[in-house]
């Protein structure tokens, strides 16, 4: 499990600031896989060695990456996979012989993902694809009897989070911090802190908790209630009250 812990810089700093992911405290997790059940060591010692075929004879993961079993990556000069990512079981990449996949820091891959970079793809930092998704980049030209085939890059921006089974076509770019709904297909582009879910994916609703939203929502709610409090009547005081119950008794 993703696990999200601060910085070290973050603990002295009053603004907010985004806060580093640690998908698997290593350590711990393996004591305890091994003390409820030894038998799991095979399956350690098997991701072990995918992680360090991966990292060390084709020298396209970072440091502190964990590749987990049956992963397959075709075209590995042309991936390069940034350091203490996650990659979980059957994960599939293929990045063509033109083609490339990029994948920044942090970011996580769960089981039996697929990417197809012919086109060229993108991944940010931390974000995280959901089980049984599909990221292409290959489109065909239905006016050609040839069905030609075209290329198109694929750009997911960082703390993305696609559910599980979510198809991403080519062309499209998917902003920050947007998250798409299990079984969507996006074809089109979606904004930066964005909710999409459906077949096609459309956008449902954006996050609230998107960088200075607190404070300018702080700022405006006390603007209004300084604006209320200077427009609301005065009532007036007790003595001026009784000073002009008088006068309208003289005057009587």
């Amino acid at each position: 499990m993703s696990q999200i812990l601060p910085s070290d810089s973050q603990a002295s700093s009053s603004q907010p600031q985004s806060e580093k992911i640690v998908h698997i405290q290593k350590s711990r997790y393996i004591a305890t896989l091994l003390r409820q059940n030894p038998l799991e060591m095979f399956r350690l010692f098997h991701v072990a060695w995918t992680t360090a075929k991966y990292r060390y004879l084709f020298r396209c993961v970072g440091p502190g990456t964990i590749v987990g079993r049956w992963v397959e990556i075709v075209n590995t000069s042309n991936v390069e996979i940034g350091s203490h990512c996650l990659f979980q079981d059957g994960v599939y990449m293929r990045a063509g012989n033109q083609g490339w996949i990029s994948i920044a820091d942090r970011a996580a891959l769960n089981s039996y993902s697929k990417l197809f970079g012919h086109g060229g793809i993108e991944i940010g930092e931390e974000a995280q694809v959901g089980p049984g998704s599909l990221i292409t980049t290959t489109d065909h030209d239905y006016y050609d009897q040839n069905l030609e085939t075209t290329f198109k890059q694929v750009t997911i921006g960082r703390r993305v989070w696609l559910g599980a089974n979510v198809t991403v076509l080519p062309g499209v770019t998917i902003g920050e911090y947007a998250v798409i709904g299990a079984g969507a297909v996006v074809n089109r582009d979606i904004p930066p802190y964005a909710v999409a879910v459906g077949v096609p994916a459309r956008v449902i609703k954006y996050l609230n908790d998107t960088p200075n939203a607190s404070s300018s929502s702080d700022e405006s709610s006390s603007q209004s209630s300084n604006h209320v409090s200077t427009t609301l009547p005065q009532e007036p005081a007790p003595e001026a009250n009784a000073q002009a119950d008088s006068k309208s008794l003289l005057n009587e």
